[in-house]
């Protein structure tokens, strides 16, 4: 009998080792799979913006003229509106009618797609048309040093973090660098110009207003 009792305690200690080790092994396949569903997201925002942006140089050609982006200060139904829900720094319909230079000019950002309860122009790519805001700033400081820095125009991705502006100095300018951790602090931009670094340029790091 003592044997046997022995028999059934080795049996419950294995079953404990392997329950601990099939939870430790889910949890790194788990972080593995966060970690790569983060990486597609990323791939696929750079990818998307490149669509837009050669998008918005071939129309800029054509046109003389950048496409227009949705704001609330032009106070335009037909431009600053989407399924009749006002919307402001993003893209508008004009890139994909009546030219088609995108499929669908308004693209939800993958970072926002479960964020099904933030207003409808949050879920969208950031699209910023940088001299509109120079001439109504025109005591601004941030705008012409932006402008300086991206050129005509920006677009951009909230990023792993989820977060547009954190409120600190220049957090909405930093660019997203997944060295600083997979999930960290910055933005997926793409602007005319593509900077690929935090800008140089002080007054960028100061309010953005």
């Amino acid at each position: 009998m003592k044997s046997i009792r022995s028999s059934k305690a080795v049996t419950l200690i294995e079953l404990l080792v392997v329950l601990g080790v099939t939870l430790i092994l889910s949890g790194v396949a788990l972080e593995n799979y966060n970690s790569a569903a983060i990486r597609a997201r990323v791939a696929r925002v750079r990818a998307e913006h490149r669509i837009l942006a050669q998008a918005i140089e071939v129309y800029r050609i054509d046109g003389n003229a950048l496409p227009r982006m949705a704001n609330s200060f032009y106070n335009d139904p037909a431009f600053d509106t989407i399924f009749g829900v006002p919307v402001s720094g993003v893209m508008t319909h004009c890139l994909s009618t009546p030219v088609a230079y995108v499929t669908n000019a308004y693209l939800v950002d993958p970072f926002m797609e479960a964020k099904r309860d933030a207003p409808l122009d949050e879920r969208f790519y950031t699209y910023q048309v940088i001299p509109v805001y120079v001439g109504k700033n025109p005591s601004s400081k941030f705008w012409p040093s932006a402008r300086e820095h991206y050129g005509e125009w920006r677009i951009g991705s909230v990023g792993p973090d989820l977060v547009f502006d954190h409120k600190f100095a220049n957090s909405a300018q930093l660019p997203y660098d997944p060295t600083n951790g997979l999930i960290s602090f910055g933005n997926i931009w793409t602007s005319q110009k593509n900077p690929s670094t935090c800008p140089p340029v002080p007054l960028l790091l100061g309010a953005h207003h």
